[in-house]
């Protein structure tokens, strides 16, 4: 019984590890195609909420810290 509780409990840390291990880390950088498309969306925003029409040089200064 008690290599049976054993087994068991390294089993469930050695799942633990697997499971921490094989996820992204929070720190870790997007995509070119991520930022890409949150560049475009961000431009397509800028363009389609002035009623003005805003200027593409502004759209795109306003998205600069979204360029791939």
């Amino acid at each position: 019984m008690k290599n049976y509780k054993n087994y068991l409990i390294a089993l469930l840390t050695g799942l633990l590890v697997l499971s921490l291990s094989t996820q992204p880390s929070q720190g870790a950088g997007k995509s070119k195609e991520a930022k890409a498309m949150e560049y475009l969306v961000c431009l397509n925003a800028k363009n389609a909420s002035d009623s003005y029409g805003l200027l593409i040089e502004n759209a795109i200064k306003e998205c600069a810290k979204y360029r791939p």
